[in-house]
């Protein structure tokens, strides 16, 4: 059905209000790595379409070039790690140069089967010695929990040369073209590569029991009206995709990415190590956690008192 855009309103960011046949609809544009699945459940049930929004998802490069989208008012909603909202919120000892004044609205998930992979030829992980490891920036949170893998592998830092290579789609591409030896993937990319054999070494379950991998994040100005409404129908989708039958959820997610709607992926979704979260807290212990990894990488970690201003229940 046809906008009418002899009714279109002001913009705040990128969101727009728009009218459709009397409708108000507010548009949010969201940026993510990795396609959502919560985000396709959504569009399913049209709980959206209820609650009079349109939701536009981009694709970002990078964790440097989501925080600047988020920050510019390019998109509305970030798709993020958690660790990357301690950092760009925290300090501006960052890739930006500037703290941001960014919140997180609602946890999402375990990491979607963050692990270690390898190109198949190599036979173990101290294999990956002098060889071209790749990350997206080397200060991001899954570089960090890359490392301590690598360590737990028996590959310390400078083993191994560390090539920025951008989103976690473009790390798996790249080291399917020989470009990287080995990275950190997870979400569509982690079945994709078990599926191209691909070797899976470590996952985050080896380094921590509670880890936090992706989270909902704003601008400090996102209207509270609009988060509560937007926490909502995140958190419908989500149980959704959990407690529906397992032949309706992958028929739903492969109408909207073949990738996605498969067996092994809604497993990962459902998998209590790595899945989807019913839970919409950001519990302070999650983030330390976060603050614990990045500390036993030599790495900058925030306060406690920073840590506390960021968790939410």
């Amino acid at each position: 059905m046809p906008y009418d855009l002899a009714h279109d309103c002001s913009e705040i960011g990128t969101s727009r209000a728009l009218t459709r046949v009397g409708i108000v609809v507010q548009r949010l544009t969201i940026g993510q790595f990795s396609d959502s699945a919560v985000l396709h459940a959504i569009r399913h049930l049209q709980l959206d379409q209820r609650e009079g929004l349109e939701l536009v998802a981009t694709r970002v490069p990078s964790s440097p070039g989501q925080f600047t989208a988020l920050r510019d008012g390019e998109i509305d909603i970030a798709i993020t790690s958690p660790d990357n909202v301690l950092l760009y919120a925290t300090t501006d000892q960052q890739p930006l140069g500037e703290r941001l004044n960014v919140r997180m609205l609602r946890s999402i998930d375990r990491g979607l089967g963050l692990a270690l992979f390898s190109r198949p030829e190599f036979s173990s992980v101290t294999d990956l010695r002098e060889t071209n490891v790749g990350v997206d920036v080397v200060r991001s949170g899954f570089a960090l929990l890359l490392f301590r893998m690598l360590e737990r592998g028996g590959v310390s830092r400078d083993q191994a040369t560390f090539v920025e290579l951008g989103a976690t789609p473009k790390r798996l591409v790249a080291m399917e073209d020989n470009q990287a030896s080995a990275t950190i993937l997870n979400a569509e990319s982690r079945v994709a590569a078990q599926e191209s054999g691909m070797r899976e070494w470590l996952t985050s379950a080896d380094i921590s029991d509670n880890y936090l991998g992706t989270v909902l994040a704003v601008g400090a100005g996102f209207d509270p009206d609009l988060a509560q409404t937007f926490v909502a129908i995140w958190t419908a989708a989500t149980e959704w995709l959990i407690d529906s039958p397992e032949d309706e959820v992958c028929s739903v997610l492969a109408a909207a990415n073949e990738h996605l709607g498969t067996p092994g992926y809604v497993a990962l979704l459902r998998d209590p190590r790595f899945g989807l979260l019913l839970d919409p807290a950001v519990h302070a212990a999650d983030l330390h956690e976060l603050c614990r990894i990045r500390q036993e990488s030599d790495a900058y970690a925030p306060t406690p008192e920073a840590v506390a201003a960021l968790a939410h229940s």
